[in-house]
């Protein structure tokens, strides 16, 4: 069951309009080093290499940073590259790829990261049939390119925005303690929307299963509680998606792949993440 709208692809528009603001802020226009040190009519071949092995992401982002250099070669995106593969080769003005490139690469670096990361995770969750979800744990400004990132790696995006669904967590019943009153409200504004809702003890979960919730959080349970859980949601004889949160990494998910759960949200994926080094070397 996918429950949110996934990041597929990204627009060329788009790209190029975050590519815009993000030149802005390196101040491009205004770099002094290359424009005092360099021939502005001055042309030279560039390559993209990866220094390890990678899951990459970010052709779009290469080709629209580079307008206007011609391309001899950009690998696909969901490209699997060894290290010292080359990723794209290109040539054009040197003064257009000096000035460029530390956007570009930050961008690609980093969305390789996540997209190498989530294929590490897949493998692990896929063949017990669990999603594994990425969360709203993102990077200010780069939210639609590590979706897509997480959905490139294999990953399934859970919802994109506070507006995509209901999602009462912990933080909520400060305001509103009730979990049926919650619901109730949360369904009859949003009747065609997903409603989940986050527990941390089998006590809320079974008031929480008095309720019209069409999705469940069992947040930081225990691996050993969770067939407990799964088993007294089940008992209510309807679909509800069972998603695990809270303390899972690289090391542990083995012991929360469990018959049963339909995925498990890692906010690491996008939040704590290791960038993929790849070089831009000049000739």
């Amino acid at each position: 069951m996918i429950r949110h709208e996934q990041v597929a692809s990204l627009d060329k528009d788009y790209i190029n309009k975050k590519l815009e603001q993000f030149f802005i802020e390196d101040n491009i226009f205004d770099d002094i080093t290359t424009i005092s040190t360099q021939n502005k009519n001055n042309q030279t071949e560039a390559v993209f290499l990866a220094k390890e092995d990678l899951l990459f992401v970010g052709k779009q982002i290469i080709l629209q940073g580079f307008k206007k250099c011609v391309f001899k070669h950009a690998a696909e995106d969901g490209t699997y590259l060894k290290k010292g593969s080359q990723i794209a080769v290109l040539s054009g003005p040197i003064v257009e790829i000096l000035k460029k490139e530390r956007v570009i690469l930050n961008l690609i670096q980093r969305l390789s990261g996540i997209a190498s990361t989530t294929q590490k995770l897949v493998k692990k969750t896929e063949k017990f049939g669990i999603q594994l979800l990425d969360t709203r744990k993102t990077t200010p400004g780069l939210r639609r390119f590590e979706k897509y990132a997480v959905f490139v790696g294999g990953g399934t995006n859970h919802r994109y925005s506070l507006k995509d669904s209901v999602m009462i967590k912990d933080n909520h019943l400060i305001g509103n303690s009730s979990f049926q009153e919650s619901v109730d409200k949360a369904f009859a504004k949003n009747p065609n929307k997903d409603i989940q809702v986050e527990v941390d003890s089998s006590k809320q979960l079974r008031e929480v299963l008095k309720t019209k919730a069409t999705s469940i959080l069992l947040d930081n349970f225990h691996p050993k509680s969770i067939n407990q859980a799964i088993g007294m949601i089940k008992e209510k004889k309807k679909k509800i998606y069972i998603e695990l949160s809270g303390g899972i990494n690289m090391s542990n998910i083995d012991s929360y792949c469990i018959d049963g759960v339909d995925g498990i949200s890692m906010g690491a994926l996008t939040h704590n993440i290791k960038s993929k080094d790849i070089s831009l070397d000049l000739k």
